[in-house]
């Protein structure tokens, strides 16, 4: 699989926030990043809920974090590992193409 660098700018807190997250679950930020991006290719959305409501508190990241992983948890794709997410990956690939 061919892999490609991409420079972005983000909020250095934000960051700072995800790599200890990230670090706590023993992966690097770039796997962390890999991770929410196979998800969304995968799932075709976005995996957590977005919504514009003034009133209600904003989610920190751990609690979106928990979301995700129950929500792998249900789909009996938690114990996923990155070979398995690529596998996953590749066989739709190939079944979209109709190969």
């Amino acid at each position: 699989m061919a892999t490609v660098n991409y420079t972005l700018r983000i909020d250095e807190g934000d960051k700072q926030k995800a790599e200890q997250v990230f670090k706590a679950l023993g992966m690097t930020f770039s796997t962390g990043i890999n991770i929410y991006l196979k998800t969304v290719g995968r799932q075709q959305r976005i995996p957590f809920a977005l919504a514009v409501n003034e009133t209600a508190p904003q989610s920190t990241l751990m609690d979106t974090f928990a979301a995700l992983q129950e929500e792998s948890a249900q789909n009996g794709i938690s114990d996923m590992t990155m070979d398995d997410i690529n596998a996953e990956i590749t066989a739709y690939r190939q079944e979209k193409r109709g190969s």
